[in-house]
């Protein structure tokens, strides 16, 4: 009679144990959540330097001018920030190398915001509909980001005089991910740098992109949105991913230049792949974007 007890005891334990490993990971994602909405609430209140506070259809937008900026026919870099954070977020976090490198080149900076990420509708906790699953309330209300971007570029360039065959954009998770949205279904960038996040939609090719350049980065530690795909493990987006190559293999079929950098010892995080940038190549983040797009200080 003891045998059969055991056994039951047993397998009660293995079934138990996939519904306790799964509580764990909500916990784990719910910990991760609260912890990325309160360092973007500090970041938040933090209020961005060397920036003119524009706006377009109801949401802010960051510029920054670079003093040298030549009076019309100029350059210009979008900056899209990731789920749950905004345009001060990402100011936060990259603004000053991006700033100093603008400054550099003589170039024009836009950092955008997204629409609620959530259905509380939390201030300033903002995302894009990039496609794909991707992200938030922006995709399940069908928010056309696509649009608006567009829009907000046209109404930047004939205001800040900038040339819109000199646009370039960049952005960071789901900010990046609808960077590559952006050029894989339209003509707005001239090239791109998606950092930590792939291309989501389905697409076999990318004709908007033909012969133009992306420079995709990506931590080979990220475990919010993989660089091989699939679903991360940490986040709570709960979205399949898409991998780079597969990205790359989308691009490359319209004749694109998609080149993968996978930075060694970085995660999800921003900071975290900017710090390590600096320390394996000797130049900021910024200065480095600043020579992909050619919008280097010229001699």
């Amino acid at each position: 009679m003891k045998t059969p007890f055991i056994l039951l005891v047993f397998l009660l334990m293995a079934l138990n144990f996939p519904l306790a490993a799964c509580a764990e990971t909500r916990l784990e994602k719910f910990r991760e959540a609260r912890e990325h909405r309160a360092q973007a609430k500090e970041l938040m209140k933090l209020k961005p330097q060397s920036v003119v506070f524009d706006s377009f259809e109801g949401r802010e937008i960051l510029v920054h001018v670079a003093p040298n900026a030549r009076q019309k026919n100029r350059a210009m870099v979008v900056v899209l920030h990731g789920g749950m954070g905004n345009a001060n977020h990402i100011h936060g976090t990259i603004g000053k190398v991006m700033n100093d490198a603008a400054d550099e080149g003589g170039f024009i900076l836009a950092y955008l915001n997204g629409s609620g990420a959530t259905r509380l509708g939390e201030n300033g906790h903002n995302a894009w509909n990039a496609g794909g699953g991707c992200c938030g309330q922006p995709f399940k209300n069908n928010v056309d980001d696509i649009g608006y971007i567009t829009r907000a570029i046209d109404y930047l360039a004939a205001k800040y005089s900038i040339d819109k065959k000199q646009v370039f954009g960049m952005g960071h998770s789901n900010g990046a991910i609808m960077t590559q949205t952006l050029m894989c279904k339209t003509d707005l960038y001239q090239a791109a740098i998606p950092i930590s996040g792939p291309l989501n939609i389905d697409a076999q090719s990318c004709p908007p992109a033909y012969h133009k350049r992306v420079l995709a980065i990506h931590g080979v530690l990220d475990k919010n949105v993989p660089i091989g795909g699939g679903n991360g493990t940490k986040g709570v987006t709960n979205i399949d991913y898409k991998s780079q190559s597969y990205s790359k293999g989308a691009f490359e079929e319209s004749s694109a230049t998609y080149t993968i950098d996978a930075v060694e010892g970085a995660d999800h995080s921003l900071g975290n792949i900017r710090d390590i940038m600096l320390k394996r190549d000797g130049r900021t983040l910024g200065q480095s974007a600043a020579l992909f797009f050619g919008l280097t200080p010229k001699e």
